[in-house]
């Protein structure tokens, strides 16, 4: 089992990918990507075909995982400040956090513009909840670094039966509260706020890790209940400080990776590895390779079988 990671060391600054064993916690391949800009991590990531679609701060990059090559990259006006990606129907869906919106794409491959939904304009209940903002698509965002302040900070996206779940990092009146909303209704998953990052469904239940406090929340059956939901029907405290994001959930084993919460220290990020029949749970360093500290991870992916 090996995973596929876009990775990033904010305090090097640089970005690429890795070849991660999370068993023997070793680095098999690495790729680095250059290029001069302000941020040049690689963040969020999904499979197509051959490649790795991976993004960065205004691009997606396209890497072929077979041959071990970056090929190309794509950007558009509106990108800047992009997190994760989610394939859908065969559709790429961008989280544009800097814009606050969720972007659609046809032909993942050569993407082509379908639509953008902006989280703070979605609904009744998004709007009580995230400022109104002044956004001019004839702007080129995809040219400036840091947008702010965000309304709402999209990071991650989970499709629940007919419900599309946007993890959203920042309320507009108080930092660090965390909501989840339904892109299609502007609905909020919880009563209560917390600071969700990602976002998984596993055996029809839905996992979320609690950023900073080192948590991971379970909501059973989440496709077939009402929202909002009052409390977790599940809790698992995972220690230790950090930024807890970039989970996968495989045989019953939850993986997810605390990056060093961007205080630019020679830093490497870490893995907890937890057993969810048990609650057993293992935390490593993500190892060095050659002279690069990846201190920062996203959205890991599973390596196809070959």
């Amino acid at each position: 089992m090996l995973f596929i990671i876009p990775v990033e060391s904010i305090h090097q600054n640089k970005g690429g990918v890795i070849l991660y064993d999370p068993i023997k916690n070793t680095i098999v391949k690495q790729y680095t990507h250059t290029r001069e800009w302000k941020r040049n991590g690689w963040r969020g990531g999904v499979l197509y075909g051959d490649y790795l679609i991976a993004t960065d701060w205004t691009h997606l990059h396209y890497f072929n995982y077979k041959t071990w090559q970056y090929e190309k990259s794509f950007t558009h006006n509106t990108f800047n400040d992009l997190h994760y990606l989610k394939i859908h129907e065969d559709k790429l869906y961008v989280v544009n956090t800097g814009l606050d919106a969720i972007e659609v794409f046809t032909n993942p491959m050569e993407p082509v513009f379908e639509s953008r939904h902006f989280i703070f304009n979605i609904g009744k209940q998004a709007r009580k909840v995230f400022a109104q903002r002044d956004v001019n698509l004839n702007n080129k965002y995809n040219d400036l670094y840091k947008i702010k302040p965000h309304s709402c900070h999209p990071n991650c996206i989970e499709f629940a039966g007919k419900r599309t779940l946007v993890t959203c990092f920042r309320k507009a009146d108080r930092d660090n509260t965390g909501e989840i909303i339904v892109l299609e209704t502007g609905k909020r998953m919880f009563r209560t706020c917390y600071d969700c990052h990602d976002g998984q469904i596993y055996k029809g239940n839905f996992y979320t890790t609690r950023t900073k406090h080192g948590t991971i929340l379970v909501y059973n059956n989440i496709t077939q209940r009402d929202f909002p939901i009052p409390s977790p029907d599940k809790t698992y405290s995972l220690g230790g400080k950090g930024w807890w994001r970039g989970m996968l959930i495989i045989d019953e084993k939850l993986y997810v990776f605390a990056s060093d919460g961007y205080r630019k220290r020679k830093r490497r990020a870490r893995i907890c590895t937890l057993d969810l029949k048990t609650g057993h749970k293992e935390i490593k360093l993500v190892p060095v390779s050659g002279d690069i500290f990846w201190d920062t991870i996203y959205q890991p992916q599973l390596l196809p079988e070959t």
